[in-house]
């Protein structure tokens, strides 16, 4: 995604690792209201911009999470799970901490085979391909 800040044309992105759809537009236009110039860009300041990266390099740490525990995951459990941390989340900044939060804690209970932590979370069908 491009955007302008001080005049000089910039980047911002996150990669789905699946499918490498780059979605940092999707998610800067879920919690702001942009400023556009007159080509369409997003004109950011300096701070807004570095605030994003930040935000996005975040994101991207859990989507490269999730990219490499895709063989043992259950998508329909990490779905759930992931709904129900984050569902009283009201804004994009929390939710994006809290996903990549709960991601390493899957890493975590993953890599221990922590079969408690696993069946607590609901994550029944993973742990069966864990404990292959």
């Amino acid at each position: 995604m491009r955007v302008s800040v001080n005049g000089e044309n910039r980047e911002l992105h996150v990669y789905d690792r699946s499918t490498g759809v780059d979605y940092a537009k999707q998610i800067l236009c879920s919690q702001e209201q942009l400023v556009t110039d007159m080509y369409g860009e997003f004109v950011l300041t300096e701070e807004e911009y570095n605030h994003w990266t930040e935000l996005l390099a975040i994101q991207q740490e859990s989507e490269d999470l999730l990219f490499e525990l895709k063989d043992v995951l259950v998508k329909q459990e990490l779905d759930d799970y992931m709904y129900e941390e984050t569902k009283y989340m009201t804004t994009t900044i929390e939710t994006i901490h809290m996903e990549n939060i709960c991601i390493k804690e899957l890493k975590e209970a993953l890599e221990k085979g922590d079969e408690k932590w696993l069946t607590e979370n609901h994550f029944v069908k993973t742990l069966k391909n864990v404990t292959k």
